[in-house]
């Protein structure tokens, strides 16, 4: 089982739409899917959760040990084949709270790394994506903690490059860099224009592995997110739903060759 957090420390750079996206292209190569949702603005929730789906437990019940111990009756099935979901909302806020006046955040982390330990043993799942909110919250460090890598989607302008940068300090402060967490940037609306590609070519020299699949700006990208629908549903013909596509191979051969 793979654990990919999907992060950024500037906001706008498309990480929802990647989480979204990925789950849905990797569940169409017949992958299981299991998308946390780990952002208190809950915007992978409200594309993913059924809205027939009812009562259901969250990221916040997990972390806080009053979740369900089966991991089974965490998960919600989204109505799409391959991908559930474990949905956020904004009580994800309380957990920083709690962190800071109870000066540790170990009980939190201890019970996600439980939980994704569940799932290895059962082969529950093929991937694990979680989508992280733009902030070093106590949900963001449990999430980075687990994961076997970590997709930066951004820009190319200076101030999301600057949130990958800091992203990625941030992430050797806690250590775990050193216990083998993979960077990758992911270039998102992307445009013809010649500030795109010089900022580019600066990532691509940045010093770590950027895809070599950008994703191109795409009306369609912000009309699917009103439809609640993944580009290979909503417009599969259009340039970003080909991305994305493209993007998932490219993430399982660098996955099957690097490790």
């Amino acid at each position: 089982m793979r654990v990919v957090s999907i992060a950024n420390f500037k906001g706008g750079t498309g990480k929802t739409v990647t989480a979204c996206n990925m789950a849905a292209e990797l569940a169409a190569m017949g992958k299981k899917v299991l998308l946390i949702d780990a952002d208190p603005q809950h915007n992978t929730s409200d594309f993913y959760l059924p809205k027939d789906a009812g009562e259901v437990q969250t990221l916040y019940d997990l972390l806080e040990g009053i979740a369900d111990p089966y991991w089974e009756n965490i998960a919600v099935p989204t109505g799409r084949e391959g991908i559930d979901l474990l949905p956020a909302d904004m009580q994800l806020l309380l957990l920083d709270l709690g962190s800071i006046v109870n000066g540790s955040q170990a009980p939190l982390t201890a019970r996600f790394a439980d939980f994704l330990d569940a799932l290895r043993t059962d082969d529950a799942f093929d991937y694990v994506i979680i989508d992280c909110p733009p902030s070093f919250t106590a949900a963001t460090v449990a999430a980075l903690l687990e994961s076997d890598d970590v997709i930066m989607p951004t820009r190319v302008d200076a101030f999301s490059r600057q949130g990958v940068t800091e992203l990625i300090d941030q992430v050797r402060n806690i250590g775990r860099a050193a216990r083998g967490l993979k960077f990758h940037a992911l270039i998102t609306m992307h445009d013809r224009t010649n500030l795109s590609r010089q900022g580019e070519a600066l990532l691509r020299q940045s010093g770590f592995h950027v895809f070599r699949t950008v994703i191109r700006a795409c009306v369609a990208v912000g009309e699917s997110t009103y439809a609640k629908q993944p580009l290979r549903e909503y417009a599969p013909r259009c340039t970003a739903a080909k991305d994305y596509e493209f993007f998932a191979r490219e993430f399982r051969e660098e996955v099957r060759l690097n490790g």
